[in-house]
């Protein structure tokens, strides 16, 4: 635990913090991407097929 340390941190977990920093941001775009393309494409098929409603999708409504 570091929460009381004063010292800086070593280089090994500098380098632990960078390797880290690295993998998230390519992850986090893979995850954007699923999110704000393939999710919504998926999404506007079930709505075309006419699928119920599920939790977190939110559905297009239209008063006839």
């Amino acid at each position: 635990m570091q929460w009381y340390v004063t010292s800086a941190p070593t280089q090994t977990q500098r380098d632990a913090y960078r390797y880290a920093g690295t993998e998230f941001t390519e992850l986090l775009a893979e995850l954007r991407k699923l999110i704000e393309e393939d999710l919504t494409g998926l999404e506007e098929k079930l709505e075309a097929a006419g699928a119920p409603w599920t939790p977190g999708r939110i559905p297009n409504w239209e008063m006839e």
